[in-house]
């Protein structure tokens, strides 16, 4: 197996550091999921292809791509990356209040807010195949029609 490819190595630094961070944040209140996240990253990022100690499955079809090739491990790098960004934007910590029975959310300035515009709208009902079935009823369908012996 080769060694892993110094044009990688600032990115995958880059991405190291972002998930250490992100988990920093996120994780604040919570030293043993910390202290889970920082182990798996440092055990995945200290794997040559950035695998971890399992490599991954299989995939279902093709041919198994090669997980030491530089595009491969771009990757897997900006995967994590991505890792990173969620973990930051949609994960919060909640904590019971055990006096008012509710959980307090711990959101950070860069958690992900949605409002409820979409939820708002009235919802879309699927397009029939029939267009017409339910423009005739039974007054408009004895008006529209011609009469027997009419034109």
């Amino acid at each position: 197996m080769s060694a892993f490819p110094q044009a990688l190595k600032p990115a995958a630094r880059s991405a190291y550091r972002a998930v250490l961070r992100a988990s920093r944040q996120t994780f604040h209140a919570d030293p043993a999921r910390h202290s889970a996240m920082v182990t798996t990253a440092r055990g995945v990022f200290a794997s040559p292809t950035l695998t971890g100690d399992k490599p991954p499955p299989p995939p279902l079809e093709g041919p198994a791509p090669d997980l030491s090739s530089e595009a491969e491990l771009a990757k897997r790098i900006q995967e994590w990356n991505e890792v990173a960004l969620f973990l930051r934007r949609n994960v919060v910590q909640g904590r019971l209040d055990e006096s008012s029975g509710t959980y307090k959310l711990r959101v950070t300035h860069d958690t992900e807010i949605g409002d409820n515009e979409d939820i708002k709208k009235p919802a879309v009902l699927p397009v029939t195949p029939f267009p017409n079935r339910g423009k005739r009823r039974r007054g408009q369908a004895a008006q529209e029609q011609p009469k027997c012996g009419e034109a």
